[in-house]
Formats: C-alpha cells, sequence, structure tokens
C-alpha cells in the first residue's frame, strides 16, 4: 500500500495536521463563510482530496461521447486519471490510466482503442478493451499475463450518465439511481445524446466554486441574462411554480423531488437532491428570449415552462429543460485550481442546423460558465487578502451554501 492509498483507507493524520484542522474547526463561525485557510491551505487540500471527496461520485459524461466499441474518454481527478472505454460487448468499463509495468500513462487524451488495444507509449505494453494484458513485449515465457491487468475503477451507468468513484469503498448509489430515473428519465436523458461539450478552469479552490454553484443570491447582480428568463429566486416564484406544476399535471407527467443532500444524504449513500424551478413568464427554456432551442425531450408534449435540477454528490449538477439538459461536473485540480466540465444534450435524433442551432443552444451556459469564472476568481483573490474575514450568509437565500459548508466541515472533522 502506498502512501497515498494509506490516507485513504483512513491512517491516522498526523499529528501536526489534525491539531492545525482542529483548531480552524473550532474558530469556524456558524453561518459565517469558511475561514481563508480552507480555500489556502496545501495540506487541507489533500484532506479534501484523499479523504473528504474520494468515496464520492463524478460524472465523466454521457454513454454517446463514445458510442463505438473502443472509444474511450479519460478523465483526470487532480493527480488521478482513468480510462472509460466501451468495450467489445459494448458495455463501459472504466481502469486505472496507469501502464502495470512502470506506471506511466496510457492515454493522453480521449480517443479510439485502434485495434481493440490501449498501446503504452512508453513500453508499449498493449492492453485489451476489458483492461487484461494483451501483449507485454520481450518479457519471459513463463511470464503470468492474468496478474497484470489494468486496475478496476467503479463504475455505474444510469440514464445514458457515467459515474466513476476512485475510491476502493464508494459510497452506494442506490439512491441517486432512484433519484435520476425519477427526474432526468421524465426528460429523456437515458435517449439524448451529447451535442457539445467544453471546459473551462477557474483559478479558485473547489469549495469557492462549489458554494458559487448552490446558491442564487449573485444571479441577479451576476448572471442578467440567466435571470430574464429563470423565474428561480423572484418575487413571483409561487406563482410561475403554480402554473409549471398545472401544465406538467395536464400532461400527466410528475418529475419527483427529493432532498437527501448534504448532510441529508442516506447512511452509506451518495448524496441525492432533485428539484422544479419555474422559467420566467412565457419563456419555455433558457435561451437568449426563452424561446424554443430544440425538440422537446422525453415524456413531454409541450413545454410546462419550468426546469428540474438535480444533483449527484457534491461535485456534479445536471439541468434540465423541456428541450436540452446541461451536465456540470466540477473537477478539482489543485489547491487553487478547478475545472468546470459541461455537457449539453439534446434529443438523441435531433440534428444541427435542423433541428437545433449549437451556437443557440450552448449561449446561455457559456456566458454564465464565463461570468461564473470571474466572480469566483475574484473571490479566490479575496479570501487570499490579509484582510479577509469570514462575513455572515445571507438567509434563507444563500441556505445551499450554508447546507454545502456544513456538510464539508462535518466530513472534514470525520477524516481526522
Amino acid at each position: 500500500m502506498n502512501e497515498i492509498a494509506k490516507v485513504e483507507n483512513g491512517d491516522p493524520v498526523e499529528g501536526g495536521t489534525r491539531t492545525f484542522v482542529e483548531a480552524l474547526l473550532r474558530q469556524q463561525r456558524k453561518d459565517f463563510s469558511l475561514r481563508p485557510e480552507f480555500h489556502l491551505s496545501d495540506e487541507i487540500y489533500r484532506l479534501d482530496i484523499d479523504r473528504v471527496l474520494m468515496p464520492h461520485w463524478q460524472c465523466v459524461n454521457h454513454v454517446t461521447a463514445i458510442p463505438n466499441v473502443g472509444d474511450y474518454i479519460v478523465f483526470h481527478y487532480d493527480r488521478e486519471s482513468v480510462i472509460v472505454v466501451r468495450g467489445a460487448d459494448n458495455e463501459i468499463r472504466s481502469f486505472a490510466n496507469v501502464c502495470r509495468h512502470r506506471g506511466s500513462r496510457i492515454c493522453e487524451t480521449s480517443g479510439h482503442a485502434r485495434g481493440g488495444v490501449l498501446v503504452c507509449p512508453y513500453h508499449a505494453w498493449s492492453y485489451g478493451l476489458d483492461g487484461s494484458l494483451a501483449h507485454a513485449r520481450m518479457m519471459p515465457r513463463d511470464f503470468d499475463k492474468a496478474s497484470y491487468g489494468l486496475t478496476p475503477i467503479a463504475t455505474k451507468v444510469v440514464q445514458g450518465l457515467i459515474f466513476v468513484s476512485l475510491s476502493d469503498d464508494p459510497l452506494g448509489f442506490d439512491d441517486c439511481e432512484a433519484n435520476i430515473n425519477a427526474t432526468l428519465g421524465v426528460y429523456g436523458w437515458a435517449d439524448a445524446k451529447v451535442a457539445h461539450q467544453s471546459s473551462i478552469v477557474f483559478s479558485a479552490n473547489w469549495k469557492l466554486a462549489l458554494e458559487n454553484q448552490v446558491e442564487c443570491y449573485h444571479c441577479a447582480p451576476s448572471h442578467p441574462e440567466f435571470s430574464v428568463v429563470h423565474g428561480q429566486s423572484t418575487a413571483s416564484e409561487k406563482k410561475l411554480i403554480a402554473q409549471m406544476n398545472a401544465k406538467a399535471d395536464a400532461q400527466g407527467i410528475r418529475v419527483e423531488t427529493r432532498d437527501h443532500w448534504a448532510l441529508a444524504a442516506l447512511e452509506g449513500q451518495e448524496q441525492a437532491y432533485s428539484e422544479r424551478y419555474p422559467m420566467s413568464a412565457n419563456a419555455c427554456t433558457a435561451s437568449k428570449d426563452g424561446s424554443p432551442l430544440g425538440p422537446l425531450m422525453g415524456e413531454f408534449k409541450q413545454y410546462d415552462n419550468g426546469m428540474a435540477v438535480c444533483y449527484v454528490g457534491p461535485m456534479n449538477h445536471c439541468l434540465s429543460y423541456g428541450d436540452y439538459g446541461a451536465i456540470f461536473r466540477y473537477t478539482p485540480r489543485s489547491v487553487s485550481e478547478t475545472e468546470l466540465a459541461v455537457v449539453w444534450l439534446v434529443r438523441g435524433d435531433a440534428v444541427e442546423g435542423k433541428d437545433y442551432n449549437l451556437d443557440d443552444l450552448t449561449w446561455m451556459w457559456k456566458v454564465t460558465a464565463a461570468a461564473d469564472k470571474k466572480i469566483v476568481e475574484e473571490n479566490q483573490l479575496g479570501v487570499s487578502s490579509r484582510f479577509y474575514k469570514p462575513g455572515p450568509y445571507a438567509l434563507p437565500i444563500e441556505e445551499k451554501t450554508v447546507r454545502f459548508t456544513e456538510w464539508y466541515l462535518q466530513s472534514l472533522a470525520d477524516a481526522i
């Protein structure tokens, strides 16, 4: 067992680090933003990755990102790397992107396994799509290839979404699977396809990015484009919700809601959350002016002027409208870098240029992600200042940020 595995498996934290973290936890005020050390400390970041986040699940992509046998995705998570590949039997499997010879990365970027093998560029050890070692050049005749297959990574596929956990003992996924089926299933995500994907890197700690993601206190001042077409956190929200529900009921559509998120997660299970929000008056979807963007998805026969959000664990947020979906996945890259990957989904038979315009489809979340990058990075600069002092959250509108930070602080306390 190497030192990284020892940390994940719960070996004692060194005394100096434990004392440091315990002191910070005692000093942290309830319902106040986090102390700067939680965003700046390399020691805390390693605990975040190896103990707080490791048991959770990450959404890599949609299955249509690897439609053919031999197609693979390379997913990076901090210093770890995973190959997610479609096998000869069409099953999706995941493996550590670490050669069993001397540890080299096998695949640098996503692609296709030519000839049905993944070849390490260092010494050309070759692996089948099932992870087995197919060829190890110049090794002895009695070399046991069966003992040197790629290390498998826990993988789940639900409603077309591919999830991986890098832990040897990941959290249970039953509650999340039920939640995804009851929400995103109604919007037809299993039959959707990837229309576009992009990523953006925030020069900020992962917690600042997530604190921003889960609250809409900043929506009006920071996202005017979003606020024009969304009815969330507006004076007319209750009226708009009633109208949304009536339109869904008229179609016989029921999108379930669930709150097993943050500290409300079921014991031993990954966090599962779903909620419905209304669009603004006369807005059908999240476009520039609320007008339709593509063919209706799933069970919808007409727009209900609403949307659904679905959280899977702390890092994955899925948004679904009547005519498209968007996956938001946050991935820590370092103590002060976080990647946001966005994947846009449309109905599986939709044709670009005929049924939807890609620029129109992606406009809202490209604009919003760019604005989020700016405000989160400014937040990181602020909490890095010697003059920063934690301030009080605005309740109830920042209630989810409070819940997120409470979950984080409890998880960190449990980790030491």
